[in-house]
């Protein structure tokens, strides 16, 4: 256990040069790669059953902790550079750099850091496999087939659940699976090289994008290319590899101004979203727009979180004390079915309220501001809040794994397929309240499923031969 201590180092080093902002910053900011290479080498904790990184990477060790970590830690270089006077490369040897700026801003580093390495100790904790298989997919089924059955299956549901009031949860999440099992099905197909396949599938995955590019979600179109690559990258490292950073690297170029342009034409009911993405594609690639401002604007300010934390730094507890349990009882409440309570306060409205308290956004502003995890963690309790939270945020994100793995034959179909799908929230996190409800109705869910295809004959006990060697290899 001695190990998981040296995942705070950069924490305990941070803390101690808060009086020098910028190294204090830059110390919490590396430590963030320093927790990487501890965890995903195995210095730490083994990865589970010996496995590299590229064959567990939907496991919460892989994506779940690089996502969580790089949006809220990594991401904020650029707000960093941009304090300092930085526009890309290029440096303004004139800019007035705020001190009280720079001191939120390395304060907020230090509780992001903490909160990486509690993270990542919670998943590594909690991260035991051995019960992974003991439920599998009925033999005779062809998998890239059945993936594609179960994606159709879903997407008829979803649009039947429009019909039904009060079950956004099970729809939203069942969408999701649709994605997922698609995306999943073309990466088998590709794999097997099954022609006829991989054909519908790319013509599926087609409709995928458009539908992110028209959900005017950055985060939604990112989700699609990403998870295609997951999928490959064990089978075709170099490929991958060398076209992922050039992927995302365009979609954080152009993304921007498409969606800020898409959302002024489609979301103000100007036009219809097939319109307005024409239109924003258009704008974007014949360059009307400076991508390069957009880009560096969308960096600074959206890319990370940690503008707003510092915000909340600058009230809490100066000027008004922390929540204590508060907001943790906001969460419990949340996971009341609106069916039961039907006027059970939004779930959006309560978060906002903590933004309207700390001054953060006028009240009446249509902006969104409202805390995410991490900063919910330290209005709660402070620095003790964060780790805290932060462990059982990743203790869950393993357990929901596990189950996963235990239910729905293994690795690929219990991580890769329903922990992706139904458990998304750890990628990002949110606020408490939309973190707790999130997690208790995929759980249901999950259980739900488990129980369909159990029902449905698809999903059978593995041989007991089977899970000696599962058992053995985990």
């Amino acid at each position: 256990m001695l190990r998981y201590g040296l995942l705070f180092i950069p924490y305990v080093l941070a803390a101690l040069l808060r009086g020098a902002p910028s190294a204090s910053y830059l110390v919490a900011w590396g430590g963030s790669f320093w927790i990487f290479y501890l965890t995903l080498s195995g210095a730490v904790r083994p990865l589970p059953g010996g496995e590299s990184l590229a064959h567990q990477l939907f496991r919460p060790i892989g994506v779940t902790h690089l996502v969580f970590a790089g949006y809220t830690a990594v991401t904020s270089i650029f707000h960093f550079l941009d304090l300092h006077g930085y526009y890309y490369f290029s440096h303004d040897a004139f800019a007035e750099v705020s001190r009280s700026q720079l001191l939120l801003t390395a304060e907020a580093q230090r509780y992001y850091v903490l909160a990486h390495a509690a993270v990542a100790t919670g998943i590594l904790v909690f991260a035991t496999y051995r019960q992974s298989g003991e439920w599998r997919l009925r033999p005779d089924l062809d998998r890239p087939r059945f993936m594609l059955y179960l994606a159709g299956t879903m997407l008829v549901a979803t649009q039947a659940l429009k019909f039904v009031p009060g079950l956004g949860q099970v729809q939203g999440r069942l969408a999701v699976l649709a994605l997922v099992a698609s995306v999943l099905s073309l990466a088998l197909s590709i794999v097997q090289g099954r022609k006829g396949l991989i054909l519908i599938n790319t013509g599926l995955y087609g409709l995928n994008l458009i539908q992110a590019f028209l959900s005017g979600w950055k985060e939604e179109v990112i989700v699609v290319f990403l998870l295609l690559g997951i999928f490959l990258y064990p089978f075709y490292k170099r490929a991958v590899t060398v076209l992922a950073p050039a992927v995302l690297i365009a979609l954080l170029v152009l993304l921007p101004t498409y969606n800020g342009i898409f959302r002024q034409l489609n979301w103000s009911g100007q036009v219809s979203a097939q319109q307005a993405a024409e239109v924003a594609l258009d704008r974007t690639l014949d360059g009307e727009v400076a991508l390069a401002g957009q880009t560096w604007t969308f960096l600074t300010n959206r890319f990370s979180e940690i503008g707003l934390f510092t915000r909340y730094l600058e009230h809490v507890p100066e000027h008004r004390p922390h929540y204590g349990l508060e907001i943790t009882e906001n969460a419990v409440m949340g996971l009341v079915p609106g069916l039961v309570w039907p006027g059970k306060p939004r779930l959006e409205q309560l978060g906002m309220e903590r933004a309207y308290e700390n001054g953060v956004v006028e009240r009446g502003s249509e902006v969104s501001a409202k805390p995410q995890f991490v900063v919910d963690a330290y209005l709660s309790f402070g620095a003790l809040g964060v780790l805290v939270a932060c462990f059982v945020f990743g203790a869950l994100a393993s357990l929901a794994s596990r189950l996963a793995e235990r239910w729905f034959g293994g690795y690929l179909l219990g991580s890769g397929l329903v922990y992706t799908a139904f458990f998304r929230i750890f990628w990002k996190g949110s606020t408490f309240e939309y973190v707790a409800n999130a997690i208790f109705w995929s759980f249901i869910l999950m259980g739900a499923l488990f129980l369909a295809g159990r029902l449905l004959g698809v999903l059978v006990p593995a041989p007991e031969n089977v899970r000696s060697k599962e058992r053995v290899r985990q």
